[in-house]
């Protein structure tokens, strides 16, 4: 049940970031980057100080600062030093800065697109993630309300079909279609199309529907108290209910209060508060001065990183869930031992309960890893793993068995006959008319070892072939 509140106060500056996962062909990647680079997509290179105030509508990301907040064995991921980095989460940016409308039925308002990136990950997952900035001025219950209803690439239920987004003398009624249609090269042919959900424009068949992951930076004005509902809000992106009034979507005040607790980081509380749930992450605060640039430049830097590593993280431990859950572990050995080593793989190299070095990011870090559960699904996948392990070594338990039985009869029969049967005419040329001749034993002399012959032969090229295959495979998967 939903209760009513008041108009909030006007907010002084907001700026947001839409973030949206999809899954990308594995033997179309590289042709995607090459794609990219032809569109004008700049790969980010710390190294590169030109490109700190390039892509952020005028703030500026110090990258030394950005490359020292996170440890030494993060940073390959994060930060791969050039495109062809396979094992990073290699960033391709356009700097935009385009004027667009918003029409809806509860606001209308012009914002600017500042730029936009594509993230290529290990595993086969490709991210976007939108920068826009909102009018200075625009309403809390603005703010919330155009994050609620952007986000939503494709509209399912009626009351979300009346959005309309303008851009270069262009109108589209979905976000879906301004986005990849306006912004972005043509990306269904680099899509897995066997991956993705029929029913919606891109999305992964183990995550969530057709919305974006929000971040939102939010500033008020300093005499401006925050309240608990205020951060309950943002965290449930609450603006406006059916009959265009701001609401807030909880009744009771121990519950906002128990949510408070468990989804708000206050360090600095009264003055600047984290809020994280499992489709927004926001910065309300109303610091001002060089303070407030800061923060605002950590929402695009420090923040962001950290909020899209633990994103990340989540929808892989959802993607190797969902692919055990796809497999026949007894008939699909060979996926099976693909699923081993991807999960190995990712433990190994990606996942870190330590990112950062600082006490303040090691809190908000483990804030958001809550939120997006990041522990129980790894949990999961662990058990997985073991599952996984014991029924390989059953199966193999079982098949060194099989071929070991074989093995042991041909060894039995070929050494009896070579004991007791010697057949000289094997030293030199044989016409083929001397195999008429030949007694019961002796044709089985004969089989025996062209069998044996053979069947060693075919096993040694289909070992040799299967083990090229999955050398190459387990890459492939993975890049």
């Amino acid at each position: 049940m939903d209760v009513k509140v008041k108009k909030n106060d006007e907010t002084k500056r907001t700026f947001q970031q839409y973030i949206f996962p999809f899954t990308l062909e594995g033997n179309k990647i590289e042709t995607f980057v090459k794609k990219l680079l032809e569109e004008d997509f700049v790969f980010l290179n710390l190294k590169d100080m030109d490109q700190q105030n390039q892509f952020y509508g005028g703030h500026k990301i110090s990258h030394r600062k950005l490359e020292k907040y996170f440890m030494p064995y993060i940073e390959p991921i994060l930060f791969p030093d050039n495109p062809k980095q396979k094992e990073g989460l290699r960033r391709f940016t356009k700097n935009l800065d385009i004027d667009c409308t918003f029409e809806s039925p509860f606001l209308n308002t012009p914002f600017i697109i500042n730029s936009i990136d594509i993230f290529i990950c290990p595993f086969h997952i490709g991210m976007m993630n939108l920068r826009v900035t909102l009018p200075e001025g625009i309403s809390y219950n603005d703010v919330l309300y155009f994050g609620d209803t952007f986000r939503i690439l494709e509209p399912i239920a009626d009351d979300e079909e009346k959005t309309k987004v303008g851009c270069r003398k262009n109108q589209y009624e979905q976000v879906k279609d301004f986005i990849f249609n306006e912004l972005l090269p043509p990306m269904e042919e680099y899509m897995d199309e066997e991956q993705a959900d029929p029913t919606y424009f891109g999305s992964l068949p183990f995550f969530i529907d057709e919305r974006m992951y929000v971040i939102s930076y939010i500033a008020f004005p300093e005499d401006r108290d925050i309240t608990k509902n205020d951060l309950f809000r943002a965290s449930e992106l609450n603006g406006y209910d059916n009959d265009g009034e701001a609401y807030i979507g909880a009744l009771n005040p121990d519950y906002i209060e128990r949510y408070y607790r468990e989804s708000v980081y206050d360090r600095w509380g009264e003055e600047t508060y984290y809020v994280t749930s499992m489709y927004h992450f926001a910065c309300v605060t109303k610091a001002t001065g060089n303070l407030e640039q800061v923060l605002a430049s950590q929402m695009y830097g420090h923040n962001f990183y950290t909020i899209l590593l633990t994103f990340y993280y989540k929808i892989v431990l959802l993607k190797l869930v969902h692919e055990h859950s796809q497999i026949d572990v007894e008939k699909d050995q060979s996926n099976t031992e693909q699923l081993i080593f991807m999960i190995t793989e990712f433990s190994a190299k990606y996942l870190f309960n330590e990112v950062n070095s600082t006490v303040t990011g090691k809190e908000l870090f483990k804030k958001t890893e809550d939120t997006f559960r990041i522990a129980p699904l790894y949990k999961e996948v662990k058990e997985t793993l073991s599952y996984l392990y014991q029924n390989q070594d059953k199966l193999s338990g079982k098949r060194s068995n099989y071929l070991l039985q074989i093995l042991t009869i041909y060894t039995v029969i070929s050494g009896i006959f070579g004991m007791n049967l010697y057949i000289g005419d094997w030293k030199g040329k044989l016409p083929w008319k001397a195999y008429m001749n030949y007694t019961f034993f002796e044709w089985v002399a004969v089989f025996v070892t062209i069998s044996g012959l053979a069947i060693s032969s075919i096993l040694g090229f289909f070992f040799l072939k299967k083990w090229l295959q999955e050398k190459k495979s387990r890459k492939k998967r993975m890049f």
